[in-house]
């Protein structure tokens, strides 16, 4: 199984983008775009929230710009628990910047079927 960030994780989740293209995506996660800078023991990920969609590097216009460790980013978008983020944020382990509109719905709202099929699919084979 891919570990968490590494090149081959990213390529994976590429492919499952890809496939996935046409599915639906609640309207709060299809307006964003967010820029993640993870941290990790061996330096700094890029990965971009884009319109839904988890992708290797950083976007080139981004609503929000958001830092966290390795950690949080993992339980967020791979495991699924959003209310890490809020603790995150609270213990100021995240940082955020950016148009905060448009990053609160995503707090509150419920994933559609097919965007919690995709992350099932990612978490399956995340190490």
């Amino acid at each position: 199984m891919p570990r968490f960030l590494s090149d081959e994780w990213f390529e994976k989740v590429r492919e499952l983008n890809e496939a996935s293209r046409s599915i639906d995506i609640a309207p709060a996660m299809r307006d964003i775009v967010v820029n993640l800078t993870v941290s990790t023991p061996a330096g700094e990920v890029l990965m971009c929230l884009d319109r839904g969609f988890m992708v290797k590097g950083h976007g080139p216009s981004p609503d929000v710009r958001m830092s966290m460790p390795a950690d949080y980013a993992l339980a967020i978008l791979v495991r699924g628990d959003w209310s890490a983020g809020m603790k995150g944020w609270v213990r100021r382990r995240i940082k955020l910047s950016g148009d905060m509109r448009k990053l609160i719905p995503l707090q509150v709202r419920s994933p559609t079927s097919d965007e919690e099929a995709l992350r099932r699919r990612i978490e399956a084979f995340t190490e």
